[in-house]
């Protein structure tokens, strides 16, 4: 399933700043990364990001199939927000995550055996 997008993006990068390269991990850093850890069922997933201001900046709906990774990049700008999961209707977690272009500030969701789990930051080791 197509995750739901919001209207909002990053904003551009100023003029004359340099262009990411590829070897630049922060270029490809995500706002999101969403992983289903089962290994028979598939699972509902809802995230919803609000800005401190109470405003949606993003909504994502997924089903998730065993092993599945989804990622989301530059859907919102660089700031603090309001996370919130919700697994198959019924089971809930809210934090509040940093969300920028270092994979610190990358919100995880994680799936599976029926746990739910919402945390900041990528692993890069």
């Amino acid at each position: 399933m197509v995750p739901e997008r919001a209207t909002r993006a990053r904003p551009p990068r100023a003029s004359g700043s340099a262009t990411p390269s590829d070897s630049d991990a922060s270029a490809h850093s995500e706002d999101v990364h969403v992983r289903s850890y089962a290994h028979q069922v598939g699972y509902d997933l809802e995230l919803e990001v609000v800005d401190p201001d109470g405003s949606v900046a993003f909504e994502g709906r997924y089903y998730l199939q065993p092993g599945a990774i989804e990622s989301e990049v530059d859907v919102v700008p660089e700031g603090e927000y309001e996370v919130r999961a919700v697994l198959d209707g019924d089971r809930e977690t809210v934090s509040r995550c940093r969300i920028g272009s270092d994979p610190e500030e990358t919100v995880v969701v994680e799936v599976g055996n029926g746990i739910l789990s919402l945390t900041q930051g990528l692993r890069t080791r």
